[in-house]
């Protein structure tokens, strides 16, 4: 198993958030969200992770999310705690999964149209648009900016 880095080579960082959505046809209102979270460089593989707790805000309290952007333009989105996923992000790319639930098998479809960004140890940007089809329907596009930017602190984000 690989191991990134120490927990205090970690920055704190500003959060801005912002999700539009799509459904039916209709934009929905974009959500704006701040908080704080981490930001670090992993030398091992040259890429970003931002991370940062949810809250009750987003419906997803206990989870730490975190995004990871890497030279080539992939940005992996990985959840853990009370909702556990990763999903990995190409322009272009379309990935296929199924589940089988208790009611039945659920075919999800993810294209992505928009995966960007640029991050540096002063803080930057993530830009995500994805669409997200359920049985070969259409179910809803999103597109998620977050605006990051590191403090200057000379503290530890080892409780983070």
């Amino acid at each position: 198993m690989k191991t990134y880095g120490s927990i205090d080579d970690r920055q704190m960082a500003r959060i801005l958030l912002t999700s539009s959505q799509w459904y039916d046809g209709k934009e929905q209102r974009p959500v704006r969200l701040s908080t704080v979270g981490t930001l670090r460089h992993r030398s091992e593989d040259d890429s970003w992770v931002v991370s940062y707790d949810e809250s009750a805000a987003t419906g997803m309290e206990g989870t730490r999310t975190s995004l990871s952007l890497y030279p080539d333009g992939q940005i992996t989105l990985a959840r853990t705690g009370q909702i556990e996923m990763q999903l990995s992000f190409n322009k272009g790319d379309q990935q296929l999964e199924q589940f089988e639930t208790p009611y039945g098998l659920i075919r999800l479809s993810l294209l992505t149209h928009e995966a960007k960004g640029s991050l540096s140890d002063l803080g930057g940007n993530i830009e995500l648009g994805y669409a997200l089809a359920v049985d070969n329907r259409h179910a809803i596009s999103t597109k998620l900016l977050l605006e990051i930017e590191a403090e200057k602190s000379t503290e530890s984000c080892a409780d983070i």
